[in-house]
């Protein structure tokens, strides 16, 4: 079973589902990118049925969107609420402006149905707040929820990744785009040796998208390579691929399909399964229910 673990989208019903509701406009500040990416490339969640339906995905993680909803996890557990047998939600909450981000977060939980929270840190200049007692709370409040955490950090931020790790050594947690890494210059990636020394935190997992694999593509690189590489150091049971589809557009969703399954293409056929789609339905079993 192929496992989308990263897909963002974008409701047509602009009345319904207000488009950066609290003014956020901005890409990640690791890559640049059009801002307006929502606009340039919707996807709905009825399109993206269709695209999974003509590639051989079967499952998909819808993550909030932050430069088009901000806040607004609306749409993403709305839309996973509707196919439950397809997908499942991540949503976001405001940790630092929020006087009860727990409570939230509960609330899209249980009342909502939410079934991970994304912690975004890279509107921010420093991502200070990760492991600071501001966001203790929600890290408690997955932890007690059994709730996966997906942390959406640049590169420079991981050692307050490693806090936190260490803090709730038993929580699923997945690190975003493997953070950002700087992969110039290819294996053995000296300049993402902050990314590697992740290795031994056993609940974390990498979520391999195609803006890393994009990256490996432009310096020339084989993604296979990099995958390989990761495979041997963190085992590919905590690796998981994303397509990052519709704000990464360099090639149409089957493309990024493709891609994936070319990147996985240097394993052994039981870590490809796990890489494309087994590691993450262990993190998010429910997807594993019959269509």
């Amino acid at each position: 079973m192929i496992v989308d673990t990263h897909v963002h989208v974008v409701s047509p019903d602009e009345e319904r589902y207000l488009l950066c509701p609290a003014g956020i406009d901005q890409g990640t500040g690791a890559e640049r990118r059009p801002a307006a990416w929502y606009r340039d490339v919707p996807i709905s969640t009825e399109r993206l049925l269709e695209l999974m339906a003509a590639t051989g995905v079967e499952r998909a993680l819808l993550v909030q969107a932050m430069g088009a909803y901000s806040y607004d996890n609306r749409y993403a557990v709305d839309s996973a609420a509707r196919y439950p047998d397809r997908f499942s939600s991540v949503c976001i909450v405001d940790v630092e402006s929020e006087p009860q981000p727990a409570a939230t977060l509960r609330d899209l939980v249980e009342k909502r149905g939410a079934r991970g929270v994304r912690l975004f840190t890279v509107t921010q200049p420093e991502g200070q707040w990760l492991d600071q007692q501001v966001a203790e709370p929600v890290w408690e409040c997955a932890a007690s929820l059994g709730l996966p955490v997906v942390v959406t950090i640049l590169a420079r931020q991981i050692p307050k990744l490693v806090s936190v790790l260490r803090r709730f050594p038993a929580l699923p947690v997945a690190l975003d785009h493997c953070g950002f890494p700087d992969l110039r210059g290819g294996s053995p990636y000296a300049r993402a040796q902050a990314l590697f020394e992740l290795a031994d935190l056993d609940n974390l997992r990498l979520k391999v998208s195609s803006l890393v694999l994009g990256q490996l593509l432009r310096a020339g690189d084989e993604p296979r390579a990099f995958v390989k590489y990761l495979a041997e150091r963190f085992g590919a049971a905590r690796l998981m691929w994303g397509s990052d589809y519709s704000q990464t557009h360099f090639r149409d969703y089957a493309g990024l399909v493709e891609l994936g399954r070319d990147a996985a293409s240097g394993l052994s056929s039981r870590d490809q399964e796990a890489f494309l789609g087994a590691s993450a339905l262990e993190m998010w079993p429910e997807l594993r229910a019959p269509r």
